[in-house]
């Protein structure tokens, strides 16, 4: 079984924070497929033949809490994280395996239960405010412009799962290789190609 997680905080306040780029993902991947998640105590989730789906309800710097229940309801073998990344432009996407928490708080309870090398991840860049204190910026609401760049990425990123959950995460980063060499610059559709992973 495998386990998808999407980061963010529970509770309407904070919905729509550039902070909840997990959650915003997972609630566009389920909109999509017309798919709701179940409430639990701990975590929301969607349950299918091949993988769970959740969104932690303890707060993002718990989130390793509701993780280690999921792997105490289920037998799970691989694990996903999608998450905002600050340290990436809007709407940029990276993908990769293992890794540090690069200063993530949820990435950082994650990682007392996965451990780093296992932990698969999707990052989405969500840009800097050098004026702005980083904790105030992540904690506030996605303007619109912002939307434009990110919704056709959320698109992209809802591909990703579905490739993970009927393959695998090699097919994940075939598929992400691919479609990094389909853009060059941005088109269209607003969506940035992203540079190489150092």
């Amino acid at each position: 079984m495998k386990l998808i997680i999407g980061l963010g905080n529970p509770t309407r306040e904070f919905e729509h924070n550039r902070h909840n780029l997990g959650f915003i993902c997972l609630d566009r991947w389920a909109a999509d497929k017309g798919r709701k998640f179940a409430k639990g105590e701990i975590f929301d989730y969607i349950f299918m033949h091949r993988a769970v789906l959740i969104k932690p309800r303890t707060y993002m710097n718990s989130s390793g809490e509701a993780v280690q229940k999921a792997m105490a309801c289920w037998k799970i073998t691989d694990s996903m994280v999608i998450y905002d990344d600050i340290e990436l432009p809007t709407a940029q996407i990276r993908i990769r395996q293992g890794g540090g928490d690069g200063g993530h708080n949820g990435i950082k309870s994650l990682l007392t239960v996965i451990p780093p090398e296992e932990l698969k991840r999707i990052r989405i860049g969500i840009g800097r405010n050098k004026e702005v204190e980083p904790r105030d910026y992540v904690l506030s609401d996605i303007l619109p412009e912002e939307w434009d760049l990110l919704n056709p990425t959320l698109d992209v990123v809802g591909k990703f799962i579905d490739m993970y959950i009927k393959y695998d995460f090699n097919a994940v980063l075939n598929e992400y290789s691919i479609w990094k060499k389909s853009y060059s610059g941005a088109d269209s559709s607003g969506i940035i190609s992203p540079k190489e992973e150092s």
